[in-house]
């Protein structure tokens, strides 16, 4: 019989599209089914049939719900009619998504793993939308539990966000495959050689780097208090945000109000562009929610040790990113609101000490390398 593929995920981004190409190489047939492709410098395998389904909207709650549902019905039609569908593997993107799996088991027999990227129902409750203990909560734990048990394998991408799912299933069924980054693409830089640095003015300062989805879970107005501490004084740090996202219009206020001439808001860039603004940053942040610890891991991460980076992690204590970072001395991790911590850290680092943090993280980036992706294929 033909070995065939199904991948369900609403949002097809550069890991998963690593993910996809990782299939078509070991199977005849591989059908992907999404509402959308980012643009990236990977190339989707010609192979894979791309099937778009609803496409994910994160402007607004209403809509983020809505177009959850629209997907997953849309996908539980697809299954339904389909005869064959091979190996499935079945992304927490709609959260709702592996529900399916635990659907069909029975009818279709389907063999199937499941790819988690946010531990749900936990984020719902950490962020306050449902209470632990409630209906939805109990009833989405249940099902949870259903999905990993019927479930060939789980995939997580973190250890600590693995003690979470090992609380409904046995732990050596879960791997946890870390994200990663194609460290031939991003790679340090020299400000001399990066014509992005040279165009946005930059190529005499040290640069603190933003760059990604800039939402209201977000601690970033540390940043900007840490460069509104440090706008006065003569020095050659220089605070760059690049992106979008629900805090934005917040966050530009708050640099007119206090005219920081030290900061520059950017839009999200063309893939070709991400070598250079990834490498024009000095320090590189890493924003993690507090009500978030444990739940993701921020890809950008890797991205920024790929790029050399030195890191600032804002996060709670004893996260995943803290730990990372203290181990392999590439950077620091401080608290929300920690804004004196954020200034001593840039001011008293040393030239030679940055260099040293910068190697070391570019040292680490070449554990989370494509090669991950192997574990998928066991």
């Amino acid at each position: 019989m033909n070995k065939k593929a199904t991948l369900f995920n609403q949002v097809t981004g550069p890991l998963f599209i690593d993910i996809a190409n990782a299939y078509a190489s070991k199977y005849d047939e591989v059908i992907l089914i999404t509402g959308s492709l980012e643009p990236t410098s990977t190339k989707l395998n010609p192979k894979i049939k791309i099937i778009l389904k609803c496409k994910y909207k994160r402007n607004k709650g209403y809509l983020r719900i809505f177009t959850w549902l629209l997907f997953y019905i849309q996908s539980f039609i697809y299954i339904l009619f389909e005869k064959y569908h091979g190996k499935i593997l079945f992304v927490s993107n709609p959260p709702l998504l592996p529900f399916l799996g635990s659907n069909f088991y029975g009818s279709k027999n389907i063999d199937f793993d499941v790819l988690i990227y946010d531990v749900y129902p936990d984020a719902l409750s950490n962020f306050g939308y449902i209470k632990e203990g409630s209906y939805l909560y109990r009833f989405w734990d249940r099902m949870n539990k259903k999905v990993y048990k019927k479930a060939q394998r789980i995939f997580t991408i973190s250890e600590v966000m693995k003690k979470f799912v090992a609380r409904n299933v046995e732990s050596s069924k879960i791997k946890v495959v870390y994200p990663w980054v194609d460290t031939s693409f991003i790679k340090p830089m020299r400000k001399k050689d990066n014509s992005f640095v040279e165009k946005i003015g930059l190529s005499d300062k040290k640069v603190i780097l933003y760059s990604g989805n800039m939402g209201l879970t977000h601690d970033l107005k540390i940043v900007l208090k840490t460069a509104k501490k440090m706008n006065a004084s003569k020095n050659n740090f220089h605070f760059l945000f690049i992106g979008d996202g629900a805090q934005k219009k917040n966050l530009l206020r708050y640099k007119e109000d206090n005219n920081l001439s030290n900061v520059t808001f950017l839009p999200y860039q063309d893939p070709e562009v991400l070598p250079f603004s990834f490498g024009s940053a000095d320090f590189a942040i890493v924003s993690l929610s507090s009500v978030a610890e444990g739940l993701s891991v921020p890809s950008k991460t890797f991205y920024s040790l790929a790029a050399g980076s030195a890191i600032i992690a804002i996060s709670e204590k004893g996260s995943e990113i803290e730990q990372l970072i203290s181990k392999n001395d590439c950077g620091i991790s401080i608290q929300p609101n920690e804004v004196s911590i954020m200034r001593d850290f840039l001011t008293n680092t040393s030239d030679l000490d940055l260099e040293q943090m910068k190697k070391n993280s570019r040292i680490l980036s070449k554990q989370f390398t494509v090669a991950n992706v192997k574990y998928f294929l066991k």
